[in-house]
Formats: structure tokens, sequence, C-alpha cells
């Protein structure tokens, strides 16, 4: 009677989750993501076959410059990803759709304006005779593209329907990568351009093919003007974080270590990315159900208590999924990836990314709030905290893993003082 009972109560506590349309879109969404993850996976293991550190470091001190480049969006689909659910929350459709039409013809100019300049790298690059260089530049031309345009597409996806298109995307991008493997037996860095860039332009056009919104060209320097001022002071914060963060490691990478050691990092960066698919699904999914919800409430109390099921079921998957995998590299690394096996304590440390993925959806709740300045503040301490502990672990001779230890902390700083704000502005209500 007594396992009656248990059985009973778990599933009259679970009954609501299964049902839940949320979970389905998540479990739908991640269920794809890690179909793409286990091909991901294989073309990994043979590009780790053949692809040295060195080579790929060398390959990708190119994204650097891309890195900078992408700054020329100026926040604009950063301010459309809040705003564009905020107005929809709000009634206001025309002006949410107006929005997006200056987003859309502005990030849409820019990609071609800069990556028509790494094409006139790539063709430069060839004349001088340097093809490697010259296949570097032409990625991230696509890079570009992919970044920037993808990035006001990215703002347009918000329905459960739509993240199962996001989804469809990605499988595509990963299938196509399939038909670069057989190139890494012959031609390895020509494999590694085109495993790089392929798989992602067919998601972008996928993507674009199938936007949800269809609009026409428009533009008016008023309304990009208030984009402007709206995602210009948030997209400081998130470039920080997210590209200018990345932008930052990497160099400081090539600059006090060398390619070699830019090269491990880019092999645990491609371990840890693989590994997130879960954590990216309940973010995607979340992020802007926050914002919305905010729009419709403005109540912290109510946004906070939206994300308490992903917080307290994600974090802890998390952690787990990070542990086990870190526990199996030191097996699976020199038996699969022999020229990496000196990547597997910075593998380790970079799972730690994936709890730490799930614990930005608060970070979420400030940028719906409108909270730019204390946005800025915590990225930027966190960011300065990162860079001056990094720079002290070379000098100590810690290595490419003090510099990723280093990120971490700086993370960490960044969330604290995110929970730190949020608790503030609860009082204040």
């Amino acid at each position: 009677m007594e396992h009656l009972s248990l059985t009973a109560t778990l599933k009259q506590r679970l009954g609501p989750l299964y049902g839940s349309h949320t979970l389905q879109t998540v479990v739908g969404l991640a269920g794809s993501n890690f179909l793409s993850t286990a091909i991901g996976l294989i073309g990994s293991l043979i590009q780790a076959r053949f692809v040295t550190p060195e080579d790929l470091g060398y390959f990708r001190g190119f994204s650097i410059a891309t890195g900078y480049a992408f700054f020329f969006h100026f926040g604009l689909f950063g301010a459309l990803q809040r705003l564009y659910p905020y107005y929809i929350g709000k009634g206001e459709r025309s002006r949410a759709l107006a929005l997006a039409q200056v987003c859309q013809a502005w990030n849409l100019s820019v990609s071609i304006l800069i990556g028509g300049a790494f094409m006139a790298l790539a063709v430069v690059s060839l004349y001088q005779g340097n093809w490697r260089a010259m296949l570097g530049w032409l990625v991230q031309m696509g890079a570009i593209f992919g970044f920037i345009y993808g990035g006001y597409l990215s703002a347009i996806y918000r329905s459960g329907h739509d993240f199962r298109t996001v989804a469809k995307g990605g499988a595509l991008s990963s299938i196509t990568s399939l038909f670069t493997l057989p190139f890494f037996i012959w031609w390895p860095y020509v494999a590694l351009a085109l495993r790089s860039s392929v798989g992602n332009l067919v998601s972008l056009v996928y993507l674009h093919i199938r936007r949800p919104l269809r609009l026409g060209w428009r533009f008016t320097w008023s309304e990009w003007y208030g984009l402007l001022k709206e995602g210009g002071p948030i997209f400081i914060a998130s470039y920080g974080y997210t590209t200018g963060w990345s932008v930052v490691e990497t160099s400081l990478i090539l600059h006090f270590l060398d390619t070699g050691a830019l090269g491990l990092w880019s092999m645990s960066f491609l371990l840890s990315e693989g590994s997130n698919k879960l954590a990216q699904a309940i973010t995607a999914v979340y992020t802007p159900r926050i914002t919305e919800w905010w729009g419709k409430t403005e109540s912290i109390r109510e946004c906070l208590e939206l994300m308490r099921k992903p917080l307290r079921w994600g974090v802890p998957g998390m952690l787990a999924m990070a542990a086990v995998i870190a526990a199996c590299l030191p097996f699976v690394v020199p038996l699969l990836a022999p020229k990496y096996t000196a990547a597997v304590s910075t593998m380790s440390l970079m799972l730690l990314l994936l709890p730490l993925y799930v614990l930005e959806l608060p970070f979420s709740l400030l940028v719906a709030m409108g909270r730019v300045i204390q946005q800025n503040v915590v990225t930027y301490v966190g960011l300065l905290s990162f860079a001056l502990l990094a720079v002290a672990s070379v000098f100590l001779g810690y290595g490419l893993n003090g510099i990723v230890v280093a990120s971490l902390i700086g993370r960490a700083i960044r969330l604290l003082g995110t929970f730190g704000y949020i608790a503030i502005a609860r009082r204040e209500k």
C-alpha cells in the first residue's frame, strides 16, 4: 500500500509536467539538438584524428576578426529580441513589426558590407599565394552573415512552432556537415574550412526561407535611432559577455601562449558547445517567455516563478551531465583523439559552462526590466576580473587551464551580481 501511495504521489506531481506544452517544446528542441550533437560528435572525432592543434589554432585565429566586426550590428537585433515579444505581449503588433523591418534592413546591409570586406581579404590572400588564409577569410564571410543576419532571424523565432523550425535548421546543418568528413582523409585543412561553413550556411538559408515574418524592405533613420537607443546599451552588455568574452579569451591565449594552445582550447570549446544542447533548449524557450511575461505583468515575483522550474531541474541536471562526461574523458580522448590528450583537463573545466548557461535565465529578467546600467556593471566587472586573473595566471605559469579557470570565475562573478541586483529590485517593489 505504501508503494502504491508513493507511485500515486509521483504521478500526481509529475502529471502536469508530462502534459506541459513548455516541456514538450524543450524536449522537442533538445531532442533535435541531441541528434545534431551526435552527428557533430562524429565529425569532431574525425576532425581531431586528422587536424593538428596547431592547424586548428591557426584557423581559429581568423575568427577573432569576426568577433570584432560583429560589433557593427550595434545591438539592433538585441533590442528587437527584447522589444518584439514585449510589444506583442502588450498587444501592439504593428509597432513590433515596424521595428522588425528596420532591424532586418540594417542587419542584412551590415552583413553584406562586412562580408564583402572579408571577401576582399580572401582575394588578397590568394594573390599572395596563401590559400590557407584565403579559406580562413572565406569562412569568416559566411560566419558574419550567420552572426548578424542570423541574429535577426533568431530574434523573430519565438513560438513553439518556430523553435521546432530552428531545431530542424540545426539538424540540417549537422547532416550537411557529414558530407565534408571524407575530405579530412586527403585535405584536412580544406575539410576543416568546409565543415566550419557549409552546414551553417545551409541552416541560415533554411531559416531564412522558413522565417516567421516576411517583411518588405523598409528603413527609417528615426526608427533606427530608436532601436539603437534601446539596444545600444543592452548590446554593450550582451556583446561583452558573448562575442566579446570569447574574443578576449582567444586573444589572450593566442598572445600569451601559441596556436597549439588555441587549438586545444578550440577543441575543448567544441566539446562544451556540443554538450550544451539541452541547456540551450531551456534558455531558448524561456528567455522570450520571461520577456513577454514581464511585458504583461511587470512582476519580478511572477517572472521568478516562471523560471523556477528550469532552474530547479536544469542546473543540477547540467552539473550531473558535466560530471559524467568529465569522468569519461581520460579514457575516451587518448583513444579517439590522441592529438588532443593534453586538452583533457581543459575540456573538463569548460564543461562547467553547462550549468552556468541555465543560470543565465535571471539575466534575461534584468534585460526585460530594462536595467541597462546593472547589465553593464555585472558584465564588465566579470570580464575585467577574468582578464586580470587570466594575465596573472599566465605569469604564475598556469598556462591554458589558468586562463579557462579565470574565465569561469569571471562568469561566476557576473552571475552573483545579476542575482544581487534582482534581489535589490524585488525589495524595491
